[in-house]
């Protein structure tokens, strides 16, 4: 199946579904990291290229290029303290909500559907660029982000740079659209006591369980950031919390992402990451469904996924069914955020949108694993390539905790999955 009209049609079969998914949909609790985004077009970046400008502006200038020039996106962390008031100082910038957790909370938020998501910093800044009904804890209760009461200073954005395809940056022009995170500084998790207090008091309402942002922690200080996450979701898993999801994003060193993984096996059941993310986790690959299972095996995990500009791909222990729908979901509100620039309600498949043949086929088994895949709506010149990757896992989750959350239903008290 990989003509665009038999996929189009199957999105619009779930896009009518949307009333029922999120009107049914359970709460899903989503950290760990939030930030607002600073975020910056590629080809308006021309004061760094100009005659005068600070070695500082130049260099970065120059990797701005070359990972648009070779199609990279992903993150990196600058040494350049001047950076953040440099550039604003000299190119547009606009401001949005950032965070792993709270981009796909907005997603799903834009349907209809509930998210708790951890938020320490509750400034006027950070507060204007949340969704309106996304939920906060607050005095023990879930509220809309409407109700917060600003309070706290203004604290660093992380800086957003897109690049379109065809569209030139001094004398480079990218052939891919995407986009390069860039931190000036290490912002670290979302220490918000609220939110783990609430999230463990909900729990056993909870479709599933986000947490994300341990890239942006340096190494020494992982195993003392990891340690009262691990003792949140040891209680998560507890009150039967299914999936537990751990987005990797991209980490500045090996190491760096190898020690996160390493604190976090046995505590999460499930695993995202791009492709360009996944390839050097697994560098021998060269075979795709097989090397998700053997993650999957070597971590002790219930579901490996993996995603690309042109499908998604995942290895569940779970059914191969509710995994497609799950990974259509993901794509469809990806693809409307492609299309639209921001998270929105899905109302049809854009015109412009191509459907590629994935690179496996729909569902195979290989041993206790079945392997998934579909393609998604492509867009080559998209409105926004900022948060695509966190409303794909959004979407993924909702339709994962929702099935969990009806088997749980119908399975008497005391026979939940008990923590690893």
């Amino acid at each position: 199946m990989t003509a665009n009209a038999d996929w189009a049609d199957l999105y619009r079969d779930l896009i009518a579904d949307i009333p029922r998914i999120a009107g049914a949909a359970p709460l899903m609790l989503f950290g760990l990291s939030a930030c607002v985004d600073a975020r910056i077009l590629a080809h308006e970046l021309k004061p760094l290229f100009r005659h005068g400008a600070p070695a500082e502006a130049q260099a970065f200038g120059k990797l701005i290029k070359e990972r648009a020039g070779a199609g990279i996106g992903g993150e990196v962390r600058i040494d350049w303290p001047e950076g953040p008031g440099w550039l604003a100082g000299h190119v547009p910038i606009a401001y949005a909500l950032g965070g792993t957790g709270p981009q796909a909370a907005w997603s799903l938020a834009a349907i209809g559907a509930p998210a708790l998501i951890a938020l320490e910093d509750r400034s006027a800044h950070k507060l204007g660029q949340v969704h309106p009904d996304i939920l906060i804890a607050e005095n023990g209760k879930a509220i809309r982000a409407a109700e917060v009461i600003a309070r706290g200073p203004r604290q660093p954005e992380i800086f957003i740079i897109e690049y379109t395809a065809g569209q030139a940056i001094d004398d480079v022009t990218p052939k891919r659209s995407s986009r390069i995170i860039v931190r000036f500084h290490d912002p670290g998790l979302e220490h918000d006591a609220q939110f783990e207090a609430l999230s463990v008091t909900l729990a056993d309402k909870a479709g599933a369980g986000l947490i994300s942002g341990f890239n942006s922690i340096p190494y020494e200080l992982i195993d003392s950031e990891v340690a009262p996450v691990t003792r949140m979701l040891a209680k998560w898993r507890k009150a039967g919390v299914a999936p537990i999801h751990l987005e990797l994003a991209g980490y500045d060193t090996p190491r760096q992402r190898d020690r996160v993984i390493d604190q976090l096996t046995g505590f999460i059941t499930s695993i995202g990451m791009s492709h360009s993310e996944f390839q050097p986790l697994m560098p021998d690959s060269s075979d795709l469904a097989r090397d998700m299972c053997a993650l999957g095996d070597r971590l002790g995990l219930e579901r490996v996924c993996v995603h690309a500009d042109h499908w998604a791909a995942a290895a569940t222990r779970g059914d191969a069914e509710t995994e497609r729908q799950a990974l259509m979901m993901g794509c469809l509100l990806a693809g409307t955020r492609a299309s639209v620039g921001i998270p929105a309600y899905p109302k049809g498949i854009d015109a412009r949108a191509t459907f590629a043949t994935p690179p496996l086929p729909a569902v195979t088994r290989h041993g206790d694993w079945s392997v998934v895949a579909c393609a998604s709506p492509y867009l080559e010149h998209p409105g926004g390539t900022v948060g695509l990757g966190d409303s794909f896992t959004g979407g993924c989750l909702l339709m994962l905790g929702s099935a969990h959350s009806r088997i749980s239903a119908r399975i008497p008290h005391g026979e939940h999955v008990k923590a690893g």
